[in-house]
């Protein structure tokens, strides 16, 4: 005999499980990611949200103090070095809170997170930020900005 249901409608009646489940498919076992896999991808998205929030703030702080209320070629370099400047900042951090947890528990960050976290939000960052600022610098010399 079932459990009373709460709410609305029914005959006040649950049916039990039956006994036997149906098997879940391999292909979809295979599929599903295993629990870690989970966490990590749901860590990357946030260190990607955090950077890029801490990116705003900075480009919002430059716009609101040290921005002139016309802008031109070199403003918008500061500009966007000011953008890339909040996401290398998020990634140093993030770093820095991995090298702090992996120093404490050395199984909880392995290796590769720590080099992939490290190059993709310090790294790649300032790589970019150097492109912009040697075309920058190019365009300034040939005349165009």
């Amino acid at each position: 005999m079932g459990t009373p249901t709460r709410g609305r409608g029914g005959t006040g009646r649950r049916r039990a499980a039956p006994a036997s489940s149906a098997p879940v498919p391999e292909i979809i076992a295979a599929a599903t990611p295993p629990a870690e896999a989970r966490r990590a991808v749901t860590g990357l998205l946030l260190r990607f949200i955090s950077c890029g929030l801490i990116a705003l703030g900075f480009g919002v702080a430059w716009r609101f103090t040290l921005a002139p209320p016309t802008i031109g070629p070199g403003s918008a370099f500061a500009g966007i070095f000011s953008l890339l400047l909040g996401f290398i900042a998020g990634g140093i951090l993030w770093y820095l809170h991995d090298a702090r947890r992996r120093r404490l528990v050395p199984e909880s960050v392995s290796d590769e997170r720590l080099v992939f976290s490290f190059i993709v939000f310090a790294i790649v960052p300032f790589a970019v930020l150097l492109l912009i600022g040697v075309v920058w610098l190019v365009a300034f010399l040939l005349g165009i900005a």
